[in-house]
């Protein structure tokens, strides 16, 4: 529940966290989350980050793995984590 982003409802969160594990599509999922998350930590695509980097972050970038596909992917740091902003 790590990848659950925490201003998701209750329902929504459940509906994202069956997407990543149980759905057909979930390998897919999992595989465009990894992608993602290793472009934004190497920076590789990234256009720009707002925010203020302390206690959120936006990242722009396109998606790794799918052509033409701009991403916008907000974090926010709650006592001490930072999760992703639904």
């Amino acid at each position: 529940s790590e990848f659950v982003p925490l201003d998701l409802p209750p329902a929504d969160a459940a509906g994202y966290l069956q997407d990543l594990t149980t759905a057909p599509e979930a390998e897919g999922q999992w595989r465009n989350l990894v992608a993602e998350i290793a472009a934004i930590r190497s920076g590789r695509g990234v256009d720009r980050i707002e925010g203020d980097q302390v206690t959120n972050a936006v990242f722009y970038f396109r998606h790794p793995l799918l052509e033409a596909c701009d991403r916008e992917v907000g974090f926010v740091c709650v006592n001490g984590e930072w999760r992703a902003e639904g």
